[in-house]
């Protein structure tokens, strides 16, 4: 009997170390021109990627679950965790009985930092496979690609879920990178790819009509896309809702089939929003549209202490018509978030030691030479080299700095926010080197000086935060607590209930057992819970009619079905 190897335990990626950004940097730069010119979208309509919508029933009176993942494949532990619990049969959830779902639904950047297959083998595959705890039927898994599954041309991700073999216990069946699944009780999932945030191509736009085709009319949506582009309409994008408003109208307009929830993660949290139309009747816990971002499945912890109460989102979301809408519904939040946000507030102020601690030697001897480009001259006194450092350095943070809102005289700003400082951490090192004397003195303090800048340019991050680097506040951190998954129940009636789970503090140290079931176990203490109350969407329209803004097109198709 061949003896089982030990999987590797990846650590979590270290997002600020000088050389993961070189590499992640210049893995981005090659995808955007690879799928620039060669769309693996495009190939998909030939007979190897013919591809049926996925088909799951349940008997009278039966109830149907499923699970949704999003943003995993990050560091082992926890990712490990996250697989302890769907590797479960069932889990028993603050006074919840939760079966492990029928279908697995994966939302997009299944591995990270980069795509390749030994990365879905090692960050996903391997703790998925170690976990699993056979239950009474092999579930299915399906799943859509996210930026980071892009960034090698897609290559790696249709080898390990569209050719047809198992990832995990998971049994994969389709044959592109989007999908649609017939759920029980009058549901259905269509799931899309938006590539790198492009345009929708016309391969996909054709497949997701004839799937539309086979709906009964009234049939609900389960919307899932790899990004909450809703988030970038609140930051004063004004294309970023385009390509998800763009693909609705194409599909959906002149059908009654409501999208009723949208699935996404990429924003490693989770949260939601709901739908509130103005002088609604509508009970609030019969949800008519709900924009959930459910990206905590094992990839460094996003900030929630900065999420707007309320977002305008256009209306092709709710309502998609023939054409582009100009008008918006407010979304507001749901009461609670994951990690709260005091829990996010708190994490926020970690970044003044994490970023140098967890980003390694490499980033802080970085800093010291940018640091050493002004102190060195200065201290032997060549000022038009002082002067040069100094361009580099300012070169530097204006490169680094990302407003939230887009436009020159906030990078400007922000820019300037984080150079004077460093320039000053420059300035009081060459008066301390002077005073010290010697060469040894002088490397000793350029040393320091990079330190104190990375503290620096923490603090930059956690000080302008709201405004500018709000990714990177978190990013530097690589944060493994805070994760969790979604499950879903819909029952025989059909109401759809949404549960989100969340374990706060992840283990750290996991112990293999080869031949055991499950493969890993810790003796540390952790547990899971419900992150929010469960939501209910309910089958029926939770508004009237003549709540809803008019629309011809769809009136006319109702009216003809009705006839029909």
């Amino acid at each position: 009997m061949e003896r089982e190897v030990e999987p590797p335990q990846r650590p979590a990626v270290r997002w600020l170390s000088p050389v993961e950004l070189a590499r992640t940097g210049i893995e981005v730069a090659i995808a955007g021109v690879v799928t620039a010119y060669s769309d693996k979208r495009d190939v998909m309509s030939g007979t190897t990627f013919t591809q049926e919508p996925a088909a799951f029933t349940a008997a009278p009176g039966e109830e149907f679950w499923l699970d949704f993942l999003a943003d995993t494949g990050d560091g082992f532990a926890p990712t490990c965790t996250v697989a302890t619990l769907l590797g479960r049969p069932a889990l028993e959830v603050d006074g919840h009985d939760l079966p492990r779902g029928r279908l697995l639904l994966l939302g997009g950047d299944e591995v990270y930092p980069v795509a390749g297959v030994r990365a879905y083998e090692e960050r996903l595959e391997a703790p998925l496979t170690g976990q699993f705890v056979p239950g009474a039927e092999q579930p299915t898994v399906l799943a859509i690609p996210g930026n980071h599954d892009w960034y090698d041309g897609l290559t790696a991700f249709l080898r390990v879920f569209c050719q047809g073999r198992d990832l995990a216990a998971w049994r994969t069946q389709q044959r592109r990178s989007y999908f649609a699944a017939s759920l029980p009780h009058g549901w259905w999932v269509l799931a899309i790819d938006i590539q790198l945030d492009t345009y929708i191509d016309a391969t996909q736009l054709e497949w997701f009509r004839a799937v539309v085709d086979r709906m009964s009319p009234g049939d609900r949506i389960i919307l899932c896309t790899a990004t909450p582009a809703w988030y970038g309409a609140e930051a004063g994008s004004e294309h970023a809702m385009d390509r998800l408003a763009f693909f609705l109208r194409e599909i959906l307009a002149g059908h009654d089939h409501p999208v009723r929830l949208v699935l996404t993660g990429d924003t490693h949290h989770y949260a939601r929003y709901a739908l509130r139309r103005p002088g609604s009747t509508a009970d609030p816990d019969d949800e008519e549209q709900v924009l959930v971002t459910a990206g905590h499945g094992g990839a460094y912890t996003s900030a929630t202490h900065f999420l707007e109460p309320a977002l305008d989102v256009t209306t092709d979301l709710a309502d998609p018509g023939p054409h582009r809408s100009h008008t918006t519904h407010r979304y507001e939040l749901g009461p609670r978030v994951f990690p709260t946000a005091r829990e996010s507030r708190l994490e926020a102020w970690r970044v003044l030691y994490r970023l140098p601690w967890r980003n390694g030697a490499a980033l802080l001897l970085l800093l010291a030479v940018l640091q050493g480009l002004v102190i060195v001259p200065a201290v032997l006194g060549l000022r038009i080299l002082v002067g040069v450092g100094a361009v580099v350095v300012a070169g530097v943070c204006f490169g680094l700095v990302a407003p939230q809102r887009p436009g020159a005289p906030r990078k400007i700003l922000f820019t300037a926010l984080l150079a004077l400082p460093e320039l000053i951490v420059a300035g009081v090192s060459v008066w301390v080197a002077r005073a010290l004397g010697g060469a040894l003195a002088a490397t000793a303090v350029v040393l320091v000086a990079g330190l104190v800048a990375s503290v620096v340019l923490a603090a930059f991050f956690l000080a302008y935060g709201r405004w500018t680097n709000r990714n990177e506040l978190f990013a530097a951190q690589s944060i493994e607590d805070h994760k969790g998954f979604l499950r879903l129940r819909i029952a025989p009636d059909g109401t759809l209930t949404v549960y989100a789970l969340g374990v706060e503090r992840v283990p750290r140290r996991w112990r293999w057992s080869a031949g055991a079931t499950p493969r890993w176990s810790t003796e540390q203490n952790w547990s899971v819970h419900l992150v929010d109350e469960p939501f209910v969407l309910d089958p029926r329209q939770s508004l009237a009619e003549e709540a809803r803004p008019r629309d011809l097109h769809r009136d006319q198709h109702r009216r003809a079905s009705r006839e029909a």
